[in-house]
């Protein structure tokens, strides 16, 4: 009899054990620890990407989101007055400023740039990050904040990095009336992703993914499996341009090619080599601009065709 007690104490134990594992793989997703504005400026300046930024003509504002949370929020302004404006989102853990080197970039082809910090990031509020669930919500908000202070007749894309560029694609779910998307190092589904970095990553067994994704349904009410940019593109007719490095050591290539092999509409797909996560700009600056330029010219052809 007691070997029946033994036997069950021991199951429990190691569940107790699995399902800890997930809680700590949870945290790193989903309550990690975050740079300040301060350290992201400093970063950012020290590779030279803040360079030409204080000279820019910018304006801070606030927007509150669909559930009355704060988004701290930056226009930069082009050279010349322009229409054309693009909602860039940042990567997990930084900042606003994390998108200043695109915002030059996009300023220097004629658009205004709107920067902000993403949900918990930043200067908004800390809270726990939710992968894009909710973020993509926030993403809608700013997309109407946008319209409502500029007009109905502005020319409007968005532009993403990690896990701004995987909420700029769980948006499109919402069809919103935006002319474009680059989408820049991006995952395809935060469960492939997860399985992907505990065996990859952590040299853990997969399985332990499912404990991860039964505490992110305790913990955070989130289900991973249904975080998933893959699936806004099934019938997406916005064009999207898709960037990666090929020494990327957490989005793998095989999830950048499913979504461009997914996406209905026009896409483009860019690999950089020699470029990690989220470095693509800064190993060839000169090719990101020539391909941004291109998709740019396309994404306006197609829209103009469309009218």
């Amino acid at each position: 009899m007691w070997w029946i007690y033994g036997t069950i104490i021991a199951i429990v134990i190691v569940f107790l054990l699995f399902y800890f594992v997930g809680v700590y793989f949870d945290s790193v997703a989903f309550n990690p620890k975050r740079y300040t504005s301060e350290e992201t400026i400093k970063i950012e300046s020290d590779k030279g990407f803040m360079e030409g930024y204080q000279e820019t003509k910018r304006e801070d504002y606030l927007i509150n989101s669909f559930d009355g949370y704060v988004l701290h929020t930056t226009l930069i302004k082009a050279e010349k007055e322009t229409k054309k404006i693009v909602i860039i989102s940042h990567g997990h853990t930084y900042t606003k400023y994390g998108s200043v080197k695109y915002a030059m970039l996009y300023r220097k082809l004629g658009y205004d740039s709107i920067i902000y910090d993403n949900r918990g990031h930043g200067e908004n509020k800390r809270c726990s990050i939710t992968m894009g669930e909710k973020e993509a919500k926030d993403l809608m908000e700013v997309i109407k904040d946008t319209y409502k202070r500029y007009g109905d007749n502005i020319y409007l894309g968005l532009h993403g990095e990690s896990l701004g560029s995987a909420l700029s694609l769980i948006a499109l779910k919402y069809k919103p009336n935006v002319k474009f998307v680059v989408s820049d190092c991006a995952f395809s589904n935060l469960d492939v992703l997860f399985r992907d970095m505990i065996k990859r990553i952590y040299h853990l067994p997969k399985f332990l993914v499912d404990f991860a994704s039964l505490a992110a349904k305790i913990n955070y009410h989130l289900n991973i499996k249904k975080i998933s940019p893959i699936d806004s593109l099934t019938d997406n007719m916005v064009p999207v341009c898709f960037i990666n490095g090929d020494k990327d050591d957490l989005m793998s290539l095989d999830m950048v090619d499913s979504m461009y092999q997914r996406n209905k509409g026009y896409k483009e797909m860019h690999i950089f080599e020699g470029a990690r996560h989220a470095e693509s700009y800064g190993v060839d600056k000169k090719r990101y601009l020539e391909i941004l330029t291109a998709f740019l010219d396309k994404a306006e052809e197609i829209n103009e065709g469309k009218k």
